[in-house]
């Protein structure tokens, strides 16, 4: 598919960022393509991937935010890119971000711990237009799934990146030929959670454990290999089951 004049950019990290450049890549000839990999990014793989590595391999021009206020022509793909945008310094209003929650519900950050540990049984993506508020745009699109009793957070952390980049592939070619269509939220039925809302340090050391569905869904909330694991009496817990009442743990070796 041949973009006069047109720039698309995708922004931000890990396998997200990764798999809907590729797809751009090879899909999107004609269009300029850019990359704005986030501040964190130092180039070196890690738990995933570093989409700052990938875009250079590929040849992929790195630019900067204040580049792309300039751009008239812009399609710009927010993919867990970590800074706050302000609109208004953009000639663009093709503007968008794939956030981890099924808005309005869960806008901000730590939004796998907190569906889990509310014991969701759906949760999902959302594609949404980039405003002035966080995670507040109009929504273009949604994909939902199925939360196991027994998944952790990670597990489901996984799922997440997998359905937005489907979500990515679903809408692309709808929104570079501006065909689509938008849904306002309904900001009074959400929620929002700050980044200084949660303190893993603070919460992963348990003291007691009650069989009830409640502590089964904190533990599991907590289990996020790359960062941290939950601990009950010295021991690392990677797994937690609940099943007639009561809770299981498996502990790492």
């Amino acid at each position: 598919m041949h973009g006069k004049n047109k720039t698309i950019c995708i922004a931000g990290k890990n396998k997200c960022a990764i798999s809907c450049l590729s797809y751009v890549i090879k899909k999107f000839i004609g269009y300029k393509i850019l990359a704005l990999p986030n501040k964190s990014d130092t180039g070196v793989d890690n738990w995933q991937q570093s989409f700052k590595k990938y875009s250079k391999k590929n040849k992929i021009q790195i630019t900067s935010l204040k580049k792309l206020y300039k751009i008239k022509n812009l399609i710009f793909f927010s993919l867990e890119y970590e800074e706050l945008l302000n609109i208004n310094k953009f000639k663009s209003k093709e503007l968008f971000n794939i956030h981890f929650s099924l808005l309005p519900k869960y806008r901000g950050c730590h939004t796998t711990y907190y569906q889990i540990k509310n014991g969701e049984k759906r949760i999902g993506v959302t594609l949404h237009k980039i405003d002035s508020g966080i995670d507040t745009g109009d929504i273009v699109d949604k994909k939902s799934f199925k939360v196991f009793l027994n998944s952790t957070a990670y597990e489901n952390y996984l799922k997440l990146l997998d359905n937005s980049i489907f979500l990515f592939k679903k809408n692309i070619n709808k929104i570079l030929k501006k065909k689509y269509i938008t849904k306002k939220q309904n900001l009074k039925k959400g929620s929002y959670f700050s980044r200084k809302s949660v303190n893993y340090k603070k919460i992963c050391n348990f003291k007691k454990i009650d069989n009830n569905l409640v502590t089964h869904n904190k533990i599991r909330s907590l289990i996020f290999q790359p960062f941290q694991l939950p601990m009950y009496n010295g021991n690392k817990i990677k797994k937690t089951f609940f099943k007639n009442k009561k809770i299981k743990l498996l502990y790492t070796k």
